[in-house]
């Protein structure tokens, strides 16, 4: 007979190391940080296991909740989480209706080495500055202590569209993507977050142990944190891990994302219950390059809905492939464009015969996902092998760089005349890379 028990929250805390000392440590404390950030406080109140697949979940790890929302699982569930089946839909959700304690997080990713307008009387610095806001690369986290997590797009500029979801729960390993409005989700098994995030493909990458040391104590957001370097074959990362109880088994669930990108086994023991990862810097090995992940604001809460939170929810159903439309890839309209400007310069004609009669048409030749930055801003991301046509720049000189969204490649900028036609042909890859 199964007895059923409730899962317990470890409260562990890693030893303090001293100041980091890195291989690369301009890629790895390079900060970005925000200096607006900050903590509201709410009201007081290596075997590979074997892969999840519908049966298996229905028949030893599927969760029930108690009178106080915790999750409940079979005795042989608890051993291990199982890592989600690629291409298979999930049994409903049994977490039942009630709230639940938790934090909630804004968060956005930070891009390295990003140009600057240039210092002309027309740049309109009003303009450039809602645009900055329009792009913001923003995530906003709920985490349970109950095990759960839902990440929501809130950014025009990231892969997925604004509305798109990823959900975790701590029982097994993986994610799924809700399409906006949860019309539609896809099983992210372990390995693919990264390809999701920086190529908006689902393709599993591999994922090792990685090696871990601790390099310090500090606090963030008037949190005390633990600092760790993590070192994989893809690169290394730089953890700040804050102390918040309130996050319970839902913090070692972004901490599975993020080492995840770096691949990373989510299996890492310094993912462990009551911390929440509250910055992140990425070094990546090839190419030099890098990105941040930041927490700016973190909210206690008692009252998030399990409504919110099922994996599956009841009205989203499955496809095994396909992703949420991103409309394009052009993240902001003629008009928000246009406004980075104050007029435009009487520059002669363009003499390349593939520029359009006003903005810029941006090529990407190479087989991965680009950005192409306009002073600085998010403009379009163009897919592999493609071609995007952007109206709304006036006619001027503007600092223009393509990169990835990871940061693995990031081009040196450009100063170039629009109208233009701006290629980023598959040769550049050479001597493409961070400064």
């Amino acid at each position: 007979m199964i007895h059923a028990r409730i899962a317990a929250i470890g409260l562990l805390l890693a030893p303090a190391g001293c100041e980091p000392s890195r291989q690369q440590p301009a890629d790895l404390v390079e900060a970005g940080a925000s200096p607006n950030a900050r903590i509201l406080p709410a009201p007081l109140a290596n075997e590979a296991p074997d892969l999840l697949d519908a049966s298996t979940v229905e028949a030893s790890a599927k969760l029930v909740s108690d009178d106080y929302g915790r999750l409940i699982m079979s005795e042989a569930s608890q051993q291990s989480p199982l890592p989600l089946a690629p291409a298979t839909p999930l049994p409903d959700d049994a977490l039942s209706a009630r709230e639940l304690s938790g934090v909630t997080l804004g968060a956005a990713f930070r891009w390295r080495d990003v140009p600057q307008p240039p210092k002309a009387p027309e740049v309109a610095a009003a303009g450039v500055h809602a645009a900055q806001r329009l792009t913001d690369l923003s995530w906003k986290v709920d985490l349970t202590e109950t095990g759960r997590m839902r990440v929501q797009f809130t950014s025009r500029a990231l892969p997925l569209p604004p509305g798109s979801e990823l959900r975790a729960r701590h029982d097994v390993y993986g994610e799924i993507l809700l399409w906006p409005a949860s019309a539609q989700y896809r099983v992210v098994p372990p390995g693919a977050l990264r390809t999701l995030l920086g190529e908006r493909r689902v393709d599993v990458t591999p994922l090792s142990a990685g090696s871990a040391r601790p390099v310090g104590e500090g606090k963030r957001l008037e949190v005390d944190v633990r600092k760790v370097e993590v070192h994989a074959s893809l690169g290394a990362l730089y953890l700040e891990l804050g102390r918040m109880p309130e996050a319970g088994d839902g913090g070692p669930l972004l901490c599975r994302a993020l080492l995840e990108i770096l691949g990373v086994d989510p299996k890492s023991p310094e993912c462990v219950a009551g911390e929440v990862p509250l910055y992140a810097s990425y070094a990546w090995q090839s190419g030099g390059g890098g990105v941040a992940f930041e927490v700016t604001s973190a909210v206690r809460r008692t009252d998030l809905l399990s409504t919110d939170l099922l994996m599956p929810p009841p009205s989203s159903a499955y496809t095994a492939a396909g992703l949420p439309s991103a409309q394009g890839g052009v993240f902001l309209t003629r008009d928000e464009l246009a406004a980075i400007r104050t007029d435009p310069l009487p520059l002669p004609a363009s003499v390349d015969p593939g520029a359009p009669g006003e903005g810029f048409v941006a090529v990407n030749q190479t087989d991965a996902l680009y950005y192409l930055l306009v002073d600085g801003i998010p403009a379009v991301a163009v897919p592999p092998m493609s071609e995007r046509y952007v109206a709304g720049p006036q006619r001027g000189r503007y600092v223009v760089q393509w990169r990835t969204f990871l940061g693995e490649s990031i081009d040196p900028p450009q100063t170039v005349e629009m109208p233009a036609r701006l290629v980023r042909s598959g040769a550049d890859a050479g001597a493409a890379g961070g400064d």
